[in-house]
């Protein structure tokens, strides 16, 4: 009795764990929303090698807010952009490209100060170059939405004229 009890046990606590992972990275299928516009550009910054994405969403509910954008291994906060008619929400990632200067020596001791190359975060979501996953809070609860084929906008640069 006690070992068919132990392992009831055992298998209930491993079964509450099992759902506990599967539901904590569920796409909805069908989010109280629709996905009107995802687009994303490529930008570079003033300084040398800084450059970044921006991501742009467009949803029809005005009652959701989304709150996260996970997007090519990056995770960024989304912040609703007021200045546009619709709905939309904007998440700019900022990519540095510097070089690191490295204390490299015989002496290892003299290498304590090296910090290690920044890498791309580990995000739940295995997800192609053009998917995102968008989180939003609906009901006081957390949810996941898997976008597809979101479209690269490409920035038109013009030349400087210079003054003759």
């Amino acid at each position: 009795m006690n070992k068919s009890a132990g392992f009831l046990i055992s298998v209930i606590i491993l079964l509450t764990f099992s759902f506990c992972s599967a539901s904590k990275n569920t796409f909805q299928k069908s989010p109280p929303f629709k996905v009107m516009k995802v687009t994303y550009n490529s930008w570079v910054g003033g300084q040398p090698g800084v450059r970044g994405i921006t991501i742009h969403i467009t949803i029809d509910n005005p009652k959701i807010n989304l709150d996260t954008v996970f997007f090519r291994k990056m995770k960024m906060k989304l912040k609703k952009d007021f200045s546009a008619t619709a709905n939309t929400f904007v998440g700019s990632f900022t990519l540095h490209n510097k070089e690191h200067d490295f204390i490299l020596d015989k002496n290892s001791t003299k290498e304590f100060g090296n910090t290690p190359p920044k890498t791309s975060l580990n995000i739940p979501f295995k997800l192609k170059n053009n998917e995102a996953v968008v989180s939003y809070i609906y009901n006081d609860k957390t949810y996941f939405y898997k976008v597809n084929n979101i479209i690269e906008v490409k920035v038109v640069q013009y030349p400087i004229q210079k003054n003759q």
